[in-house]
């Protein structure tokens, strides 16, 4: 049964800016790609639930090359999360685990994703698809709040049930509303961008956001490395 995430009380405003920010910018980036795909190749990389409910209409439908595709994309996500977790080893977001690496290895299979585009558009997407587990999977609580950067029914149920809470006259949790909100912001307004990106860049619109991966990651596994050696 879902359950909510739980109240973020014990995170200070400096950790709480820090987790939202990165949260954000990480769902932007699977917005981003999403929209891209779904423009280009007409598939949609990070929505695992719609995927699987695209291959039960293709199973029904006997339609089997296309059911083989939508395999393909859940199976790519599933590997990138079991490649996350072995590199991270836990869900919980703390500063000083790998994150980085995890970070420079998805800006790796995103340029590959945009080499292929051009020529090959369903491997590409399930090049995608695996970037998008693998960083969906990095970090997926913190401090007892649930973080999912890749879509978007998660955050929306946490939201819907504490503005239900506050409607019935309950104590909510004002901060984890905000990062709630803050996640859904990101995913949409990545979306837009990616979707804008797409129409100017074509088959080029990948490649900004692997190297942004990139850069980030560079510069976190640069300030681990120091921060281990002080």
């Amino acid at each position: 049964m879902y359950q909510p995430a739980e109240p973020v009380k014990q995170l200070g405003p400096l950790r709480l800016l820090i987790a939202a920010t990165g949260g954000a910018w990480l769902a932007f980036i699977a917005g981003y790609i999403d929209a891209v795909f779904f423009r280009l190749a007409s598939v949609t990389v990070t929505h695992i639930t719609g995927n699987a409910a695209r291959l039960s209409g293709d199973l029904v439908q006997n339609q089997l090359t296309d059911a083989t595709r939508i395999v393909t994309l859940i199976v790519s996500f599933i590997l990138g999360a079991a490649a996350s977790g072995i590199i991270v080893g836990s869900p919980s977001l703390r500063s000083g685990r790998r994150y980085g690496v995890v970070l420079m290895i998805e800006s790796v299979i995103l340029a590959a994703s945009a080499a292929t585009l051009p020529s090959h558009p369903f491997v590409a997407a399930s090049l995608a698809a695996s970037a998008a587990g693998l960083q969906n999977a990095m970090a997926s609580t913190y401090m007892g709040l649930i973080i999912r950067t890749t879509h978007l029914t998660g955050i929306a149920t946490d939201i819907g049930f504490h503005l239900g809470c506050w409607a019935r006259g309950r104590r909510v949790a004002h901060r984890n509303l905000l990062l709630l909100i803050l996640l859904a912001a990101g995913f949409v307004v990545g979306a837009a961008t990616g979707s804008l990106a797409s129409v100017a860049l074509e088959h080029s619109a990948l490649w900004p956001i692997a190297g942004t991966t990139a850069l980030v990651g560079t510069a976190y596994f640069l300030w681990r490395t120091h921060r281990s050696r002080g």
